[in-house]
């Protein structure tokens, strides 16, 4: 009788969760900066605190981690559902970052170059913007870090969590 073998595991996940392990992920939630909801592989999701102590669910298509950047988009904690753009963050660098005249035709996506979709429309930001492009060697912290930092100075509407 022959063993079954192993199914394989896949090495995005392997190393999201290993990114999700990390003294650097656990620093940001020690601080209260962000915190993992839940990874329900391809998906996680995260809720980062803005600036007036609130939290923004965010949903992340993490597929092809790390290679590929995150997907993020606003999402409802307790509906499970995307956030609706009323409930979207405002205040200074937050309206930018959630365009609503980009981002819903964008499935919903932050406008950084940090995201996927954000990388995908504008391809040239990687060489342009480095400093705050994805790359394969980022992990999930930056992304979390980015967002965060937009979000330093925003207001969440009324009903969020």
């Amino acid at each position: 009788m022959t063993a079954m073998p192993s199914p394989v595991r896949d090495p995005g996940l392997a190393r999201l969760e290993r990114d999700l392990a990390s003294a650097e992920f656990d620093s940001g939630v020690d601080a209260g900066l962000w915190r993992l909801v839940s990874l329900d592989w391809p998906v996680l999701v995260v809720a980062i605190t803005a600036g007036d102590d609130r939290e923004l669910g965010m949903r992340l298509d993490v597929d092809g981690y790390p290679v590929t950047a995150p997907a993020g988009q606003p999402w409802d904690l307790a509906r499970n559902t995307p956030l609706s753009v009323q409930r979207w963050p405002t205040g200074r660098t937050a309206e930018t970052v959630f365009h609503r005249d980009w981002s819903p035709q964008n499935g919903n996506a932050p406008y950084l170059a940090c995201d996927r979709r954000g990388l995908m429309a504008h391809p040239n930001w990687a060489g342009e913007r480095p400093e705050r492009a994805w790359n394969p060697n980022r992990t999930i912290t930056f992304y979390l870090a980015e967002i965060h930092r937009e979000l330093g100075n925003a207001r969440l509407p009324d009903g969020h969590q």
